[in-house]
C-alpha cells in the first residue's frame, strides 16, 4: 500500500524562511502537489509534521554539489 502525502492546514502564512524549513519537508517528492492541494483549498498556512513522508528526502543539494561550482578566478583557480 502507498503511503499518501497529507498536509495540514495551520491558522496563519509561515513568513520566516526558518519556520518553513522546520514546518515542511522541501525535498519530499510530493511537496509541489501538497503546496497546490494547500492552495486550492485556501490555507493560511500548511505543514508536514504530521505527514508520514515528513522525513523522506529527494534531490536535497549536499556540499558536494556545490564544491566546484564556484567561477575561476582571473588566475584560473
Amino acid at each position: 500500500m502507498p503511503i499518501t502525502p497529507c498536509p495540514t492546514p495551520l491558522p496563519s502564512a509561515i513568513r520566516e524562511e526558518g519556520a518553513v524549513e522546520a514546518q515542511r519537508n522541501l525535498f519530499c517528492f510530493h511537496y509541489d502537489r501538497c503546496l497546490h492541494l494547500a492552495v486550492k483549498r485556501a490555507w493560511d498556512g500548511w505543514t508536514c509534521r504530521h505527514c508520514p513522508l515528513r522525513d523522506f528526502r529527494v534531490g536535497e543539494p549536499e556540499a558536494r554539489d556545490y564544491a566546484h561550482s564556484r567561477p575561476k578566478g582571473q588566475d584560473g583557480t
